[in-house]
């Protein structure tokens, strides 16, 4: 089944006319209409500024929209407050480009965290966890290829190590949507490919539905069901990746398309397929 079929499903994720105003600058959101099947790999393409990160945000709750509606997992997020959006967010994992771990943990510990949301009281340190917890945890650590660094400081790892424990620390939350923004951004080549790959994977392995915003187009091509390019707060581009070349989505980064025109950026047949 294809990702353009697949929408035709009961969305996890549907956003309806939604704008986003900052001030007096230009909207960052502008008249947004998406809608996200049930464990489908979603990228968000386009430059900086074109509003990824702020619709991310709008998904999480982390945002209050000027108009339009989010509706996630069934529940209208902007109508919800205290409680309730704390439990929803428990079921949206997030991923960040700068890690947000704390650097003076461990890593093993850094991935409980990810379980504070439904527990009570604070914890401090490894044993504050119970012991179903704890295992959990190191489940996550080898399976995101980490367990060999369960107990070393998180700001003595790599860049690619990191996100690896981020990776994990999102999945301890035992969330049914995972937002990815800009997540290999400050990685080399071969590690982007590497948390690529492994954010493929367990989209697979734990049933989730996986929303990523990238810059790196070749990675979007090969990694996503969906690409759904952005520009000016608003979607361009909205296509299944395999109709789509690198040349067909570059008009998103050289302005060849002006916005809301998606045919401008129409796969031709006079380009070879990937």
């Amino acid at each position: 089944m294809n990702a353009t079929s697949r929408t035709s499903q009961s969305p996890v994720v549907e956003v309806q006319g939604l704008s986003k105003q900052y001030g007096s600058g230009p909207a960052a959101l502008d008249g947004v209409d998406l809608r996200v099947p049930e464990k489908q790999m979603l990228i968000l393409l386009g430059h900086s500024g074109a509003g990824k990160s702020t619709l991310l945000r709008h998904i999480n709750g982390l945002e209050r929209p000027g108009a339009g509606s989010v509706h996630v997992l069934g529940k209208d997020v902007t109508a919800l407050r205290g409680r309730e959006l704390r439990e929803l967010r428990g079921s949206i994992g997030m991923i960040f480009q700068q890690f947000d771990l704390v650097g003076s943990l461990s890593s093993v510990e850094n991935v409980m965290t990810g379980a504070l949301g439904r527990l009570r009281g604070p914890r401090l340190g490894v044993l504050s966890y119970g012991r179903r917890l704890r295992d959990q945890a190191f489940s996550l650590l080898d399976e995101v290829g980490m367990l060999d660094r369960a107990h070393q400081r998180a700001d003595t790892l790599s860049g690619g190590q990191q996100q690896r424990v981020a990776i994990a620390r999102a999945l301890m939350q035992q969330p049914r949507i995972l937002l990815a923004d800009e997540p290999v951004a400050s990685l080399d080549p071969e590690s982007s490919r590497q948390i690529m790959t492994l954010l493929h994977s367990i989209r697979a392995s734990h049933g989730l539905t996986v929303v990523c915003s990238l810059h790196q187009v070749s990675l979007a091509l090969e990694w996503g069901e969906r690409v759904v390019g952005m520009r000016a707060g608003r979607i361009v581009l909205d296509k299944p990746a395999g109709e789509l070349t690198v040349g067909t989505v570059s008009g998103l980064y050289q302005g060849s398309a002006e916005p809301g025109t998606e045919t401008a950026l129409e796969p031709t047949p006079s380009r070879p397929s990937r």
